[in-house]
């Protein structure tokens, strides 16, 4: 059985966790290969047993390779073991809405294109203002109130934020071995 983990990511934080679960799987025996979908949408699916795609949010929304790729190959992949997840800087935010934001995410993208995958996941992300271009931080700002609403929240943004939970990543990924 081959693994394939594929990413959309705008800024690296999902090429992270992919690159983490890539590793996971290998260490566990399962040989698995990673594509940046950012860089090539194309695969072989045949030549796998188990997919695992994610991709960051930004602007509410999966990144353009991801969801092309799930629109290119979702008969294929209707017919495989599938698994799913999200990168969410949502979460930093308001960490309550992450029912809401797995259903958004998650569970609506999967209906979109009528996959049913066995496993779904939702991690936080890396909010880091200074890679983010005039459009974005314009957004964040009318978003969350400007810097003083951000600021009211416990947010600087004149520092990073990673707050991608490793452990529950790691969790999840051995958990895609688990069921076969």
């Amino acid at each position: 059985m081959r693994a394939l983990v594929a990413y959309g990511t705008r800024w690296g934080s999902t090429e992270a966790v992919a690159k983490e679960l890539t590793s996971l799987l290998r260490k566990r025996g399962q040989p698995t290969d990673m594509l940046d979908l950012g860089k090539n949408e194309t695969a072989d699916l045949e030549a796998y047993d188990m997919v695992i795609i994610g991709s960051g949010i930004a602007y509410g929304s999966w990144s353009k390779g991801a969801l092309r790729f799930l629109e290119k190959n979702a008969r294929t992949l209707s017919e495989k073991r599938l698994a799913m997840f999200a990168c969410c800087g949502d979460l930093l935010f308001d960490p309550s809405k992450a029912e809401e934001h797995e259903r958004k995410y998650l569970q609506d993208v999967a209906r979109r294109y009528e996959l049913e995958p066995f496993s779904l996941g939702l991690f936080g992300g890396v909010i880091d203002f200074e890679r983010y271009s005039f459009l974005v931080k314009g957004i964040l700002n009318m978003r969350n109130a400007g810097k003083k609403g951000m600021k009211e929240m416990g947010i600087d943004p004149e520092k990073p934020y990673d707050f991608r939970d490793w452990e529950k990543i790691r969790a999840w990924g051995n958990g895609l071995l688990e069921d076969d």
